[in-house]
């Protein structure tokens, strides 16, 4: 155990394991896993300064790792991972100073802030995300009845993503590794609306970028997980660089966490290779849906007044299980997707989602 605060302690060998979930997560969906880190630190008795200061410092090392992962397996456009992550670092300053304000209210004002945006955040993505991916499951059945489908088929080419790249606002800038063609300001913009929610937050800001990059700038889903967490690798530095400067950053257990999270993130993306975008974008989906439910229980605590301790206690255990639960689901999926490349016999609502053969590294 170790102290985080006067009367605030935290179990090393939970925060360890939790750190290897959130990897597992962060390097399959490429994502940085603030949206679960910050909820759970806060859940388990953090302060939310000292929550989002850690996660970030957390992240920041995580995403670097992810990032070079991604790197080797080619799903990188490192042209729109530094334009997005301009924008990014230019939000982060604001989200920092709006959480400063927030703290100066009081300690709780802050709490109930952070979980309530993160709740908004989570739900409409999550709402968003389901959405398409079932839409996506339910044309992927159509075409395998119809005779198969394309993997270029499996990706999302929604009115949005059309109209953007559509709007010929100069510099409109040519993507080759992405295949597309868009207004540097638009991925400019977009970068700077999620820094904000990550310097608030305490997230990279992957699990809002991921989305955006597939749905509204139109990158393919394998492609936007590197390019996310170059967005994310900026954003979340120059945000744990500020909260670190206002003392913000436990550098303790940040590092015990990392241990877990360097291992589980490798691990995550190097499973990318065995299956298809909708699997990615599936476990993103289920996973930013199922983040919601802690925070929402951790603040009706705090509105009851910290009367009802079963609520804190629910919350802590729904904190754990948010992460294992679809860590579980990533294992079995890699599972099965192992059994399918050796020949064995898996679900047929399964094998869509798989490649069938792991896909070699690009350059």
């Amino acid at each position: 155990m170790v102290e985080i605060a006067p009367g605030i302690v935290a179990n090393l060998y939970l925060l360890a394991a939790l750190g290897t979930g959130v990897g597992l997560i962060a390097g399959f969906a490429g994502v940085s896993g603030g949206y679960l880190l910050t909820p759970i630190l806060i859940v388990l008795g953090f302060p939310a300064e000292i929550a989002v200061g850690t996660a970030l410092a957390l992240m920041t090392a995580n995403t670097l790792v992810a990032v070079l992962r991604h790197r080797e397996l080619g799903h990188l456009d490192l042209k729109m991972g530094i334009i997005m992550a301009a924008g990014t670092m230019a939000g982060a300053e604001v989200g920092v100073r709006l959480l400063e304000r927030f703290r100066g209210v009081s300690e709780t004002f802050a709490d109930v802030g952070v979980l309530t945006a993160m709740m908004l955040t989570l739900g409409v993505v999550a709402v968003s995300m389901v959405r398409e991916v079932w839409s996506s499951s339910e044309r992927l059945a159509r075409m395998d009845t119809e005779g198969g489908a394309a993997a270029d088929d499996l990706e999302v080419h929604t009115a949005a993503c059309r109209f953007l790249q559509g709007l010929c606002v100069f510099p409109h800038i040519r993507f080759t590794k992405s295949k597309l063609r868009i207004s540097g300001w638009i991925v400019l913009a977009l970068g700077a609306a999620i820094g904000v929610l990550s310097g608030f937050l305490g997230v990279g800001g992957c699990f809002m970028r991921g989305p955006a990059l597939i749905y509204l700038v139109g990158q393919p889903s394998l492609m936007a997980v590197g390019t996310n967490l170059v967005g994310a690798f900026v954003g979340v530095g120059f945000s744990c660089f500020r909260h670190a400067m206002l003392g913000h950053v436990h550098l303790g257990v940040a590092l015990v966490m990392l241990l877990g999270t360097a291992i589980g993130t490798r691990i995550g993306a190097s499973g990318t290779c065995w299956v298809t975008g909708l699997a990615v974008r599936w476990v993103l989906a289920a996973s930013v849906a199922a983040a919601v439910l802690a925070p929402a229980l951790k603040v009706a605590w705090f509105v009851t007044g910290s009367r009802l301790e079963w609520l804190d206690a629910t919350a802590r255990v729904v904190a754990v299980a948010q992460v294992f639960v679809p860590v579980a689901v990533v294992v079995a999926l890699l599972a099965m997707a192992l059994r399918h490349y050796r020949g064995g016999t898996v679900p047929a609502w399964i094998r869509p989602l798989m490649t069938g053969q792991p896909r070699a590294a690009a350059g």
